[in-house]
């Protein structure tokens, strides 16, 4: 047997020699660098950075700027692919369900204002599972309400992102946020118990309904910070839930968006006993938190262009 052990090894040796300085760093890379802020770049600090939202610049924007996460936005197609984009208020991307089409048709509805064509999230994770980086991504499973509620296609979005997820070993690269929908909470929490990544709800509730449904995060909106008697963080603390909230912001960027002086306040004294603040301002965001990290932090050049879907 040894004998036999004698004529294998070399040649395993060569094999490996070989094989192993050729496979890329995303194949050796399996987990993000430690984080030193809990700062979240909504659909990568799209709106700060003057790019298109959840293109491949904005999330160079989030990882340039060292954020712990960028938050991005997905879908199933048709042709069983994960889809990274925001629809619009009529869940169409170029005009087109994207679960009635594959990601070849959606993308020839046009490229982004900057010439990029529409990302997929092996092209995310490709880019997070690199050397240096501390960055990861907060995958946002999109409700699919129009024309009717259609539970189903979010459940497949959170299922195949799951799948993709543990093909590239990628699970400590990524953490969901779940639509408040119950059919689609339920399924996805299921689904990300069994592929061992952490999901937070979006729902305004009390804490008893998180653990009811068998949730640990909540992720709730900045204007909750007056919810349970304006005591929210404490109150999830107490009964064992991580808390981050979504957008803490300089201006308005949307309906979400907390800029008054109470909520900032609120927010920056809880800091640090939250999981996370989601923001469209990152960079704005780390100057007020780690005012002497955020000004040594790096911002590429190649990152910051303008523009927004053609």
């Amino acid at each position: 047997m040894m004998n036999r052990f004698k004529h294998i090894l070399p040649i395993l040796s060569v094999f490996l020699m070989l094989v192993l300085p050729a496979m890329p760093a995303t194949a050796r890379r399996r987990a993000p660098l430690p984080c030193q802020n809990k700062v979240v770049a909504h659909r990568g600090g799209a709106a700060e950075a003057q790019l298109p939202d959840n293109s491949m610049a904005s999330l160079r924007y989030a990882m340039d700027l060292g954020c712990y996460a960028a938050e991005c936005d997905i879908y199933w197609t048709a042709d069983d692919n994960i889809l990274v984009t925001h629809a619009d208020g009529r869940c169409t991307v170029g005009g087109l369900q994207p679960w009635k089409h594959t990601l070849a048709e959606l993308r020839a509805t046009g490229l982004l204002e900057n010439g990029e064509m529409l990302p997929t999230l092996e092209d995310y994770l490709d880019a997070v599972m690199v050397k240096g980086s501390c960055t990861r991504l907060w995958l946002d499973i999109k409700r699919i309400f129009h024309p009717t509620e259609q539970p189903q296609w979010a459940i497949n979005a959170c299922r195949r992102a799951c799948q993709i997820i543990r093909r590239k070993k990628a699970e400590a690269f990524v953490e969901f946020i779940c639509t408040a929908d119950f059919n689609v909470m339920r399924e996805c929490n299921k689904l990300c118990q069994q592929y061992h990544i952490p999901i937070g709800w979006m729902r305004k509730a009390r804490p008893q309904k998180f653990l009811e449904n068998g949730y640990t995060w909540a992720n709730l909106p900045s204007q909750a910070y007056a919810f349970l008697e304006g005591h929210p963080v404490e109150a999830f603390q107490e009964a064992g839930i991580q808390y981050s909230t979504y957008n803490v912001d300089r201006d308005v960027v949307g309906i979400h968006s907390a800029v008054s002086p109470q909520e900032h306040a609120y927010y920056f004294s809880h800091y640090q006993q939250m999981k996370a603040i989601c923001t469209n301002h990152p960079k704005w965001l780390l100057q007020q938190l780690h005012p002497v990290a955020a000004l040594s932090a790096p911002t590429s050049s190649k990152a910051v262009r303008k523009g927004r879907k053609k």
